[in-house]
């Protein structure tokens, strides 16, 4: 049975591996594209690929939560930035994750808001069942 534990480990690192590295290739070609965003939401949807396979989400639906996520990552002001590094460069990580915190929880309504009622609960129904599947 650890064999084939070990093999699963070692095709879903694999997976991932391939994934990160097609969604890093895909964002370096949208910061050169004349559709910048464009080009971000083909990358960001790189990472629902198998939701889409198994027919968990729709295209529409993956375009739609990550034009939102840009959406809600595009609106972090320059000055939320500046106490972010700030705190970096302070090494204070009890403010650094105070202020990642808030920023997280503040895109994350942003999202909520943006993709509506029925994608959020169709979002919500698969984080669950992924949460189920790793206990």
């Amino acid at each position: 049975v650890s064999g084939i534990a070990h093999a699963d480990q070692a095709k879903a690192k694999a997976e991932f591996e391939a994934m990160a590295k097609e969604y890093k290739a895909e964002v370096e070609k949208a910061s050169k594209s004349s559709d910048v965003r464009g080009g971000l939401v083909k990358a960001c949807s790189i990472q629902y690929k198998k939701a889409l396979e198994l027919k968990l989400l729709t295209q529409a639906d993956i375009n739609k939560l990550c034009g939102c996520t840009l959406d809600a990552e595009g609106r972090v002001t320059q000055a939320q930035q500046w106490e972010i590094q700030s705190a970096i460069n302070a090494k204070n990580q009890a403010k650094f994750q105070q202020l990642q915190s808030a920023l997280v929880k503040q895109q994350g309504e942003s999202v909520k808001k943006c993709v509506g009622t029925a994608l959020d609960q169709k979002l919500t129904k698969l984080a669950q069942q992924a949460m189920a599947g790793q206990k």
